[in-house]
C-alpha cells in the first residue's frame, strides 16, 4: 500500500498526526505501508534531510520516504512549483518493497492524486483520493473575481477527473459526498466519510509527563490561574480577535487567564488588539512541541476553539484539535457555525456563533461558574466520545473498510 501525503511528518522529525498514526497502525495488523512526503519544513523554511531521498524504515513492514521537493519556498509561487516537484519525483519513483496493491493520494494539494493515479495505473493498483480540504472550495474567501474564476476553473477541472477516476474517495468532511454528488455527479456509495483520530496511548502518555518539560512562565500561569486555553495555528480562520476581545468583558474574576498557545499569520493583530485594549488577562506563548500539548491541555480548565465563516465549512469539518481537546477530558467552548457542530454531537461542550466577544464572554462566565456540574459532564462526555469513535484502531478499520470496497468491485 502507498500513501502519498506532501506534509506527512513523523516523530523523527518532531512530528506525527493522521497519516504517521495511520500507517503504524495497519503496519501492526500485518499490511505493508509506503508514506510519500516532502523533507522540506515549512515552519523553519528548511529541509529536515538533505538527501534527494531519504527513507526511514519504522518497523518491517512501514517505511516513511521523504523526497527534497524544490524550491525552499516562502511564498505563493514558490510553494506551487514546491507542490508540482513533489508530483513529478513522486511519480517516478520506483524503489518500494514489493508492488503496491492500493494507491492512497491525499490532498492538501491535488497535485498527489495526478501523481497518485499515474503510479496506481503503473502497479494496476486501486486508486483511492483522500480529500482533507476541498480543493478549490476552500480557497474560496481567498480570491475574487476574475483571479477566482481562473483559479477555479482550473481546480474544478482536476476535481472532476480525479472523483471519476477514483475507486474510492476517503473525506474528512461529514457532508463531502452532497458536494461531490451535485457538483460532479459523483456516486455517493464510493464516497467515506473518515475523521481525524487520535493515538491515545501516546497522548495520555505525553498528558502525564512532567511539569518540567514546560518553561516556568507557562507552568506558572497554568498553575496559579483558572485558564481558558486555545492551542493551535494563529491563522485567519480560527477565529481568535473574537476569543482575545472576549476577555475585556471577564477582567473582574480573579486569576482568570485567556491563554493562547501557538504561532501563525495572525500572531501581530492579536498583539495588537491586546495591546490596544489593556488585556492583561491574555497570555500569549509561542509554539510548543506537539508532545507537550497534551499536559498544556490537562493543566488548563476550559478549552476554546473557534471558526470563521466559510464556505468548504458548508460541509461540515474535522480538526485534529476536537479529538485533542476531548481526549484531555476538558469542557469545550466552540465558537462557530459549521454545520453539524462534533462539540455539540458528542456533548462536549458548547457552540455559539462566531464573531460575538461579547456571547462568547457571558458563555465562558456561565461554564466557569459551573464547572463542577456542566463542565464535568461535558468533559466526561468528549473522553468517552472520542474513546468510542475517534481511535488510532477505528480510523485504521474505517480505511480499511474503504479498501476492501474497492478490492470486492
Amino acid at each position: 500500500m502507498l500513501l502519498l501525503n506532501h506534509h506527512a511528518s513523523a516523530p523523527d522529525v518532531g512530528g506525527g498526526g493522521r497519516h504517521f498514526e495511520l500507517a503504524e497502525q495497519l503496519s501492526e495488523e500485518g499490511h505493508h505501508i509506503s508514506v510519500m512526503a516532502s523533507s522540506y519544513d515549512t515552519r523553519n523554511k528548511d529541509y529536515y534531510f538533505q538527501d534527494e531521498v531519504n527513507k526511514k524504515q519504522f518497523n518491517d513492514k512501514f517505511e516513511f520516504i521523504r523526497f527534497k521537493t524544490k524550491p525552499a519556498y516562502k511564498g505563493t509561487l514558490g510553494r506551487f512549483l514546491n507542490y508540482q516537484d513533489y508530483k513529478r519525483k513522486t511519480a517516478n519513483y520506483r524503489e518500494f518493497k514489493g508492488e503496491p496493491d492500493v494507491v492512497i493520494a491525499s490532498s492538501v494539494h491535488p497535485f498527489a492524486w495526478m501523481s497518485g493515479y499515474k503510479l496506481s495505473k503503473k502497479y494496476n493498483a486501486k486508486f483511492i483520493v483522500e480529500v482533507r480540504d476541498l480543493w478549490p472550495l476552500s480557497m474560496y474567501e481567498d480570491f475574487s473575481g476574475l483571479l477566482r474564476k481562473m483559479i477555479f476553473t482550473y481546480f474544478e477541472s482536476i476535481e472532476k477527473k480525479y472523483y471519476s477516476l477514483a475507486d474510492a474517495i476517503i473525506t474528512t468532511a461529514p457532508f463531502a459526498d452532497e458536494y461531490m454528488e451535485e457538483k460532479y455527479n459523483t456516486n455517493r456509495d464510493k464516497v467515506f466519510h473518515i475523521p481525524h483520530g487520535l493515538d491515545l496511548e501516546r497522548f495520555d502518555k505525553n498528558k502525564e509527563m512532567s511539569d518540567e518539560i514546560l518553561s516556568d512562565r507557562l507552568n506558572n500561569i497554568l498553575n496559579n490561574n483558572f485558564c481558558v486555553t486555545y492551542t493551535g495555528s494563529l491563522s485567519k480562520s480560527e477565529g481568535l480577535p473574537t476569543f482575545v476581545k472576549a476577555a475585556k468583558y471577564l477582567r473582574d474574576i480573579d486569576n482568570f487567564k485567556f491563554v493562547i498557545v501557538g504561532g501563525g499569520g495572525e500572531k501581530e493583530k492579536l498583539e495588537n488588539i491586546i495591546e490596544a485594549e489593556e488585556l492583561d488577562n491574555v497570555i500569549m506563548i509561542d509554539k510548543q512541541p506537539r508532545d507537550y500539548i497534551p499536559l498544556i491541555l490537562k493543566k488548563s480548565d476550559i478549552l476554546f476553539c473557534g471558526l470563521m465563516d466559510r464556505k468548504a465549512f458548508e460541509y461540515g469539518i474535522s480538526k485534529n484539535k476536537f479529538y485533542d481537546y476531548m481526549a484531555a477530558e476538558k469542557p469545550i467552548v466552540f465558537a462557530s457555525n459549521v454545520r453539524g457542530s462534533l462539540i455539540t454531537k458528542a456533548k462536549a461542550g458548547i457552540t455559539i456563533e462566531p464573531h460575538k466577544p461579547k456571547k462568547l464572554a457571558e458563555t465562558i462566565r456561565n461554564l466557569y461558574q459551573n464547572i463542577d456540574t456542566d463542565g464535568r459532564q461535558y468533559a466526561e462526555n468528549g473522553r468517552k466520545y472520542v474513546e468510542k469513535y475517534h481511535t488510532t484502531e477505528k480510523i485504521a478499520a474505517d480505511f480499511l473498510e474503504a479498501i476492501n470496497y474497492t478490492l470486492t468491485k
